[in-house]
């Protein structure tokens, strides 16, 4: 766990930001050791200096320089932490919600399923293998078209659906699929194809989800033991009743009484999903119900044009009529830029907005389907004297039911009761065809053949083993079906202190961990000085000569003394890097035959400086 040097580093790249200002190109920064700035203990390790003879710019320029080096004025060092929690994951491969035996040839069923108590035929191939193994769920059937006319299994796939804290089941039946061998010249349909596609005909797939759920009890009788090991114990039987909340298929699945409705389905207001797809519900009619999304009410002046929150709509109210309770508003789609006529809003009375090839289109009649619903639901005067008006709005309304396509390629009926929506059904209205075959986006329905091989094959009439043939082998062979995700899952979880590790008996007792602390080395020592006040023979620190020959002194002798090798006097802003140059310390010369030059030359310094504390 590492804590990243952001403070100083942030210190030093605003203080850039906020001095850069020319559009020009800056020079070329040669290759300065960091230890030239700063010392290993975080303090500084150089003197920023200003030429008595400079100008006001080159100080701005010395003071910038001396705002980026505190960038880099601060040490780190490893410590321990206790950490708050950790977090842990767990990848699972995609999971078979549900699997369907197709066909099942093999030791179990021949003696048990089909009553055979002397096998004097097992299969060595699969061309010998029998047709009179397909199961439909509930029985072994004679041959394959039997088992195709007879399939109709169904299963339940939990917690698939939702709205507030409730959860709802889809109960899933696939009704007659048929198996298209990809090789169909070497498929007679007495045994399993080994490869092919599925097929389910339009209606043969169907998801029924119920909205309405009851607390429900189921009671068992437990046996219970009385008294003490040493002195003797007795039994005695009693009824244990449980409660749970359910639809009406889990409790007839489970054997369970209706003790009352917990969730009479879904209603106005509520907001749900079906089939992966989530809706708001504004009116439930008679198997019907309106979705869309609530803005609430706002208030609008008078020529000031206001955004309705959470979509590109934008209402204009051009006037207010306070005695007839009326607005006359335009609206206008930010995002396409189409724009309505003068809509007349009259109190009450519900005006619905609607995308055409030729615009929007205002109306007070709904036909199932609108972008926008505008509705006036006061007019009053506000406390400074200006004509304010009150709408409702609504958008991407649409009427579902009786029957809707919340997935392309399904038909969703809708059923509904009492002011609320009771269970809406989904089946195929198309044929499905493949291997796999899609579902939703989220789910593959996919066919499988499996046969495996071996030398013997135990008979029961001689209770003995048989060998297989040689250079043969007794086989058994496996269709199914299977619902299978078509993702895996990722599952994330926080452990604290005291929690215990999924699957162990630890419980987590510490956290800890190494982390980079920073210390930041504050100047309490000036390090911007002035030419004069430096001794060349023992400058006492590394040097940043701001200024060229001209403004500052220092500058001037390293150019007469030829230890300065660049020409300052037609110098367009350069930064020269000359090691051991007074008293045994290093110098860095920033400087250009101009002011403005010399502050170019700072800036390309400080960037250079920003960079240094990423190191």
């Amino acid at each position: 766990m590492k804590v990243k040097k952001i403070a100083a580093l942030a210190i030093g790249a605003a203080m850039i930001g906020a001095t850069m200002g020319f559009a020009s190109a800056q020079p070329t920064v040669p290759n300065i050791p960091k230890s030239f700035f700063v010392n290993p203990n975080g303090t500084p390790n150089v003197k920023i200096v200003v030429g008595s003879n400079a100008a006001a710019m080159d100080v701005a320029s010395a003071a910038d320089i001396a705002v980026a080096l505190g960038s880099l004025l601060y040490t780190e060092k490893e410590v321990q932490a206790q950490g708050d929690y950790v977090k842990i994951t767990a990848t699972y491969a995609p999971a078979t919600e549900a699997m369907w035996t197709l066909y099942a040839y093999n030791y179990t069923t021949i003696t048990e399923d089909h009553n055979i108590s002397n096998i004097t035929s097992w299969a060595t191939s699969y061309d010998q293998l029998p047709g009179n193994y397909w199961y439909n769920g509930a029985a072994f059937t004679a041959n394959y078209t039997t088992w195709k006319d007879n399939f109709n299994v169904p299963t339940t796939l939990k917690d698939k659906d939702k709205s507030g804290k409730y959860t709802f089941d889809w109960h899933i039946t696939i009704s007659h699929p048929s198996l298209e061998s990809t090789n169909p010249a070497k498929w007679n349909q007495t045994a399993p194809p080994k490869s092919a596609d599925i097929a389910v005909a339009p209606g043969q797939f169907h998801i029924f989800v119920d909205y309405v759920l009851y607390n429900y009890s189921i009671t068992t009788t437990k046996t219970v033991t009385l008294g003490k090991p040493e002195w003797g114990t007795t039994t005695e039987t009693k009824d244990v009743t449980n409660y749970y909340i359910g639809d009406k298929e889990e409790v007839a699945a489970n054997g369970g009484h209706i003790v009352k409705t917990v969730f009479k389905g879904i209603g106005a207001g509520d907001t749900f999903t079906v089939f992966g797809q989530e809706y708001h519900v504004l009116s439930v009619g008679n198997d019907t119900f309106t979705a869309g999304h609530v803005a609430g009410d706002q208030w609008y002046q008078v020529g000031q044009p206001q955004a309705i929150p959470n979509t590109n709509w934008v209402v204009n109210v051009l006037d207010i009529s306070i005695t007839d309770q009326r607005a006359l508003v335009t609206v206008k789609n930010k995002e396409t830029g189409a724009e309505t006529d003068q809509i007349i809003l009259n109190q009450g009375q519900p005006v619905y907005i609607i995308s055409t090839s030729s615009g929007l289109e205002a109306t007070t009649s709904f036909n199932g389907q609108a972008d926008l619903v505008l509705k006036l639901e006061d007019t009053f005067v506000g406390i400074d004297g200006h004509l304010i008006a009150s709408i409702y709005a609504e958008y991407d309304i649409q009427s579902l039911g009786p029957v809707f396509h919340p997935v392309s390629g399904w038909n969703a009926t809708v059923s509904t009761s009492d002011g609320y929506i009771t269970n809406i059904s989904l089946v195929n209205a198309k044929e499905l065809k493949g291997n796999p075959l899609d579902i939703f986006g989220t789910y593959n329905l996919m066919y499988k053949y499996v046969q495996k091989g071996y030398d013997e094959y135990y008979n029961p009439a001689s209770g003995e083993f048989v060998k297989a043939p040689k250079d043969k082998s007794f086989i058994v062979a496996y269709a199914y079906i299977c619902l299978k995700d078509k993702k895996g899952k990722v599952v994330e979880k926080e452990i604290k202190v005291g929690d215990q590790i999924p699957g162990t008996d630890f419980v987590v007792s510490e956290i800890a961990a190494n982390v980079t602390q920073i210390e930041l080395k504050p100047v309490t020592q000036p390090i911007t000085v002035m030419d004069f006040e430096v001794n060349m023979e023992n400058p006492g620190a590394n040097l940043i000569l701001v200024g060229g020959p001209v403004a500052n002194k220092i500058t001037k002798y390293l150019v007469e003394q030829n230890i300065s090798k660049v020409n300052w006097y037609n110098s367009t802003g350069d930064i020269e890097y000359i090691p051991n140059a007074l008293g045994g310390k290093d110098v860095v010369i920033v400087a250009g035959a101009n002011r403005t030059d010399t502050r170019m030359a700072a800036e390309a310094l400080m960037k250079y400086i920003a960079e240094l504390v990423k190191e």
